[in-house]
Order: structure tokens, then C-alpha cells, then sequence
């Protein structure tokens, strides 16, 4: 086991090097991150696109303001095989490259953040909480990244960076559509002595959806369930606040010391169709004047400390955030006759209540070491904490009155990664991570990539690595007895799990030459230990390790400049996402996806730009059954002088609606900002 000091001393060893004697630096690493061209996230220092091994994206700050978007789910729509898809009621699980959502690590600037833990509750709300003048860049990783950020990352990594406190300046908005009103500023209060301070504010008002709902079976004794109307979901207010400050010392290591808060808060609510037992004439409500409440809140701080020199670029931080979760039924049927009010009160309860608090605590330190012109040694170490208290661990039965349980896990990591330039074509990145996990001990994940430029044009890459997951609290611990949705699920997890593990490969081919671009790649996961939840009766669960997940696929993409001004792409995904045990196709995926976009930016001072996108998904799974569909959609910016511009869009233009996938239709969005 791994001493308590293990985190310290070896951030203390980082530290350390940075006087170890070592050959002069480079310094394209140390620039100020400004280009498109350049991406962190993949290896941990600031490289270009065109040279790191993994399959990479990164939108910058006009990126999403050309696509019209009113919040970082609709900016992301165009992220290649990424898939954003709506979670029931909730929010959106992420799924890159078809790795489910809980495969799939969401960062902001690098850290993570508290959040549901279960298949398909991770990072549902992580999208949601983020206000797009506050964001300065996204960058996405597609594919295996275990070797540098532990469990999670199986599937891959979106880091959305958020703006450096500098120059004097901000900017203010307002944006109205289908989905909700939002106001919004970011104020760059510039620097003051050696202080540059920013505050970031949101107030989102969000609009309830009416989503008809029907159905109609055969219950038990001759009586029939229906369910009859439209249910509202999670409409209210929901508020955003970001406050940085950074302090420099003014010296030749250019150190910096960087303060983050952030405060998050919901108060949102959603409302049921009726439902009812009949027989004849007799109806018998499970349903009548159904609501549920939700008060959410999140709470995050954190510092850094960085540093360069000719032959180090060095990072020390702690953070530590929370999420508050509180949410309240109430279900206004009638007391069933009888003896029928206990056997059936327990499915629809008439008053349910749920609370849970997950946080989390990372210490961590990183050090880049420039060894000339051919190695750059990254290495690091991290401490990190979960803990989680709620209702859902307690066992209480549904009801107001439930106690609260609570665990926690805890881990310690450290990771090694050169970067080696062995000749003027050939780029070679091996990486390893040993973690050690109070639950389930030691894991290490190591891992291989490689760019080799076959000329000027044309770019293999290539990569090789394995992962784990370790199972969630919620997935170890959880007793669960909760009104869901139309009637009561009950969640027991299992303590005698074991961590998902993976094999994961990928080839591509990459060119560009004048204004023609492509790419081609062939990816393939195989993940054992597959954690699923498995019905045991009814609506009764456990968590089991049942299966085994062949995921493997295509990725394709062509595009063209037609001068200065249009820009055609064309990008299609085909997807091979199999039970291994079963060879049943995996829930949520589509086999085939195409993506047609025509892109317009004039570049001028006081310009137009615009994007009109085709999307079709073949042979989309879910629950058994396969969709195919597609939509149609367009979103422009218009700047008019002064800072001031216009932007919007429509998504799905003619209105395609799946209710049983949650494609609901045509949405709209206009508004205007200001920036000084």
C-alpha cells in the first residue's frame, strides 16, 4: 500500500528537478496558448494538432461563436464522433467514439468535477453548467487516454478551458429561443499591480417542454394502465458564477498563482402526465397532479501555481468541489381503497424524497522537462478523494423521512510520458500510469502513440493502450428505493465488482495540402468486465460485471476551402458497438452517422459567418429497436460594429420528431451581445 505521504513526496521530487542539470529548452511549448494549431490535453503540454498521435479537436472561442449557439451542448453539435445525446428528463450523456457516458471525462481547465456516478447518469449535467463567454476553448481527445488521466477516460476527453484573466474588457448578452432566456457577462476587470481578476455571471431562465405522452396495457384482474398527457420537464431558473484571479509575480520564472470559485445553483421542476388503473367506469390515479422539485447546487475552489524556465514548465494545484442534490415528489392521487393502498402505495407513492452530496478533493503537480531538441519528459502525481452521502446508500424505504449513508474512495497516482522526436519523421509518445485505489489496489495503464510524416502532405498515426475503471461508489454501495419516473425502482449495488478494463487501438492517415484536408481512421475497444445493471425482478436492480463490449468503428473526414470565404466538410462514422457476451448491438449508438456542412465567414471587421449542417443517423439503437433519421439545421453570427453582433440558429429546420430517442423537433435561438 502507498504511504499517505506518497502524493507529497512526489510532488516534492517534481519540484526538485527543476535543478537538475538538463540540456537548454525549446521554447514553441512555452508560448501563450492562442492557436487553433495547438492542443494541451493530449499529453499534458502544448502541442501541435498536426503532430500529437490522437485523434484531436479543438474549438476555439469564434469556433463557437460561428455556431450560433446559446450553450456548450448546442456549440459541440459539429465535434466529430461525439455523441450528445438527451438522457430521459435529466440532461445529456456524453459518449465518445460509442465509449458510454461514464467512459467519457469531462475537465475544466483540467479538473474534474463532483458528479453522478452511474452508467447512465455521468456527466449528464457536466455540459450544462458552463456559460460559453466564460469558455476560451474546448479541446477534445478521442480515444484511450487511461495512461495520463486514470479511470474514466476510457473512451476519451473533453477539456473545456476557460478564459486567462488579462486585458481590461468583457462582454454582455441576452439569448431567447425554444429551450430558455439567458442573460450573461464576463467582465476582465484588466490587472492591477500584479492582479488580474474576471467574474463570470449567468442567469438562465429555462422553459418547460411539453413532450405528449401515451400508453396503454394490460395490468393485472382485467384493469388497464394508461398513461394520458404531456409531461414538462425541468423547467426554472438556473444560476452561473465564475470568479478568477490570477497573481503574478513579475519574475523570469514567470510565475503565476491562480484563485478560481465558482457557485452553481438550480431551482427546477418537472410535472407528469396523469396516470390511472381502469376498469369500466373505475379509475384508480397512480398519477394525478404529479411533480417533482429539484434544488441543485454546486460549490468549486481551487488554486495553481506555475511556473517556467528554459528547461521546465512546472504546475502545483489542490481543488476541491461539491455537488448538492435535493429533489422532492409529490404525486396528489387519491388514497387507493383498502388493502390496495398498501400493495400498490409503494409503486406510486404519493410523496418521495432523494438527497445526495458528492465531492471531490484532487491534489496534484506536474513538471515538464525540455531535454533538448528531441525529449520532452512530462511526469506527475495526484492525489485525489470521492465521497459520497446520500439517501440513495441508506436503504430507507420511499417516503420524507429517509436517513443518509455515506463511503468515500481514495487514490494515489503518478505518471511518466516522453515525448521523443527520434528523427525528422518519425515522433514516438509512450506514457505509463501506475494508480493505486483503496478498493480495488494497483492498476497500471500504459500506452503508446506515433506520428510519422511520410512527406509534407501525408501523416500516419498510430496507438496502443489499455485502461481501467474503477466501479463507482454508487455502483459498490447503492440501496435504492425511489420513485422513478411512473412507478418505484429499487437499486441494490455490489460490493464484489470488478474494475472494467480495456485494450484499445487505433490507425489513421491524415492529409492536407492547399485547401484540400482528410482524414481516415480505424479505431477498435475491447472492454471485459463490462459493469451493467442487471434486472433481478420488475423494477428491482443490481449492478453485475456481465459482459464483455466490442466497440470498434470508422472515422472518415474530407474537406475543401473554396477561397478564402467557404469551406465544405464531409464527415461520416460508422460504429460496430456489440454485447460480447450476447452480440446484441449496444443501447444509445447509431451504426452509421453523416454530417454534411457547408461553412460561410466573409472575415470581416464588421462580417457575416455562418454554418448549415446535414445530419443523418442510420440504424440509431435503442431498447431493442433500430431509428433512422435526419435534420436539417443552420446557425449565423452578424457583426455589427461597435462590438456589438447578432447570432442564432435553428436546429432541425423541418422538424423531425422521434419521441421514443427524444428528437424533439425544431429549435430556435436568437441573440445579441456586446464586447469591449
Amino acid at each position: 500500500m502507498i504511504h499517505p505521504n506518497a502524493a507529497a513526496l512526489a510532488a516534492a521530487a517534481i519540484m526538485t528537478s527543476l535543478y537538475l542539470p538538463v540540456q537548454a529548452a525549446g521554447t514553441e511549448g512555452q508560448q501563450q496558448l492562442q492557436s487553433k494549431d495547438v492542443i494541451v490535453t493530449a499529453t499534458k503540454t502544448k502541442e501541435e494538432v498536426r503532430a500529437v498521435p490522437q485523434a484531436v479537436e479543438v474549438w476555439t472561442q469564434e469556433d463557437l461563436q460561428r455556431m450560433g449557439a446559446s450553450d456548450v451542448v448546442s456549440a459541440l453539435q459539429l465535434a466529430n464522433n461525439v455523441n450528445l445525446s438527451k438522457a430521459g428528463m435529466t440532461g445529456n450523456a456524453v459518449m465518445i467514439r460509442g465509449m458510454s457516458t461514464n467512459h467519457s471525462l469531462i475537465l475544466v481547465d483540467g479538473r474534474r468535477y463532483a458528479a453522478e456516478d452511474t452508467d447512465v447518469t455521468t456527466n449528464v449535467y457536466a455540459l450544462e453548467r458552463m456559460d460559453l463567454s466564460d469558455i476560451d476553448r474546448i479541446e477534445i481527445v478521442r480515444g484511450l487516454s487511461s495512461s495520463l488521466y486514470g479511470s474514466d477516460a476510457m473512451g476519451g476527453v473533453i477539456n473545456i478551458i476557460t478564459k486567462v484573466p488579462d486585458k481590461a474588457g468583457g462582454t454582455v448578452g441576452v439569448v431567447t429561443g425554444t429551450q430558455n432566456t439567458a442573460e450573461y457577462m464576463n467582465i476582465n476587470f484588466g490587472k492591477h499591480h500584479r492582479w488580474s481578476t474576471s467574474f463570470d455571471a449567468r442567469l438562465d431562465r429555462r422553459r418547460p417542454f411539453n413532450r405528449y405522452t401515451y400508453s396503454s396495457a394490460a395490468a393485472m384482474s382485467g384493469m388497464t394502465s394508461v398513461t394520458d398527457g404531456s409531461n414538462r420537464s425541468l423547467y426554472g431558473m438556473r444560476r452561473m458564477y465564475h470568479l478568477a484571479s490570477v497573481y503574478d509575480f513579475e519574475n523570469e520564472n514567470d510565475n503565476k498563482l491562480r484563485f478560481d470559485l465558482e457557485y452553481h445553483d438550480d431551482d427546477l421542476r418537472s410535472d407528469f402526465a396523469p396516470a390511472w388503473f381502469s376498469r369500466g367506469p373505475m379509475k384508480l390515479y397512480t398519477a394525478k397532479d404529479k411533480h417533482e422539485y429539484y434544488h441543485e447546487q454546486e460549490k468549486a475552489a481551487s488554486v495553481e501555481y506555475t511556473g517556467k524556465t528554459k528547461r521546465n514548465e512546472y504546475m502545483f494545484r489542490t481543488y476541491y468541489n461539491e455537488l448538492k442534490k435535493n429533489s422532492l415528489i409529490d404525486n396528489g392521487r387519491d388514497l387507493f381503497p383498502g388493502v390496495m393502498e398498501t400493495i400498490l402505495g409503494g409503486m406510486y407513492p404519493r410523496s418521495d424524497m432523494d438527497r445526495a452530496k458528492y465531492s471531490t478533493w484532487v491534489t496534484e503537480a506536474r513538471d515538464t522537462m525540455y531535454l533538448g531538441s528531441h525529449h520532452n519528459l512530462t511526469f506527475g502525481a495526484e492525489y485525489r478523494k470521492l465521497k459520497y452521502e446520500g439517501t440513495r446508500l441508506a436503504g430507507s424505504p420511499v417516503g420524507l423521512d429517509k436517513d443518509i449513508a455515506g463511503h468515500e474512495v481514495n487514490s494515489y497516482a503518478g505518471y511518466i510520458e516522453d515525448l521523443w522526436q527520434v528523427n525528422d519523421k518519425l515522433l514516438l509518445v509512450p506514457s505509463v500510469r501506475y494508480e493505486h485505489n483503496s478498493q480495488f489496489g494497483s492498476q497500471t495503464t500504459p500506452k503508446i502513440g506515433l506520428t510519422y510524416n511520410l512527406n509534407s502532405n501525408w501523416r500516419f498515426k498510430s496507438n496502443y493502450g489499455r485502461g481501467y475503471k474503477a466501479p463507482s461508489i454508487s455502483e459498490l454501495y447503492m440501496e435504492m428505493h425511489r420513485a422513478m419516473g411512473s412507478t418505484t425502482v429499487d437499486i441494490y449495488g455490489n460490493p464484489d465488482l470488478d474494475p472494467e478494463k480495456s485494450t484499445s487501438y487505433d490507425f489513421s492517415l491524415e492529409y492536407d495540402k492547399g485547401r484540400n484536408f482528410g482524414k481516415l481512421t480505424y479505431f477498435n475497444n475491447r472492454v471485459s468486465n463490462l459493469i451493467e445493471a442487471d434486472r433481478l425482478y420488475g423494477t428491482t436492480y443490481t449492478y453485475v460485471n456481465v459482459a464483455k463490449a466490442h466497440i470498434d468503428g470508422i472515422e472518415a473526414e474530407l474537406g475543401h476551402r473554396f477561397g478564402d470565404r467557404w469551406t465544405v466538410k464531409l464527415t461520416h462514422n460508422y460504429l460496430d458497438a456489440v454485447n460480447g457476451r450476447t452480440d446484441e448491438r449496444l443501447n444509445y449508438r447509431a451504426k452509421n452517422t453523416t454530417t454534411v456542412q457547408l461553412l460561410y465567414d466573409d472575415h470581416k471587421e464588421n462580417g457575416f459567418s455562418a454554418v448549415l449542417w446535414d445530419q443523418f443517423s442510420n440504424d440509431y439503437r435503442f431498447d431493442g429497436q433500430d431509428y433512422t433519421y435526419n435534420t436539417l439545421n443552420f446557425s449565423f453570427r452578424k457583426k455589427l460594429g461597435s462590438g456589438f453582433s447578432l447570432y442564432g440558429g435553428v436546429d432541425d429546420i423541418f422538424n423531425k420528431k422521434v419521441d421514443d430517442i427524444y428528437i424533439d423537433g425544431r429549435m430556435w435561438r436568437i441573440g445579441a451581445e456586446w464586447k469591449w
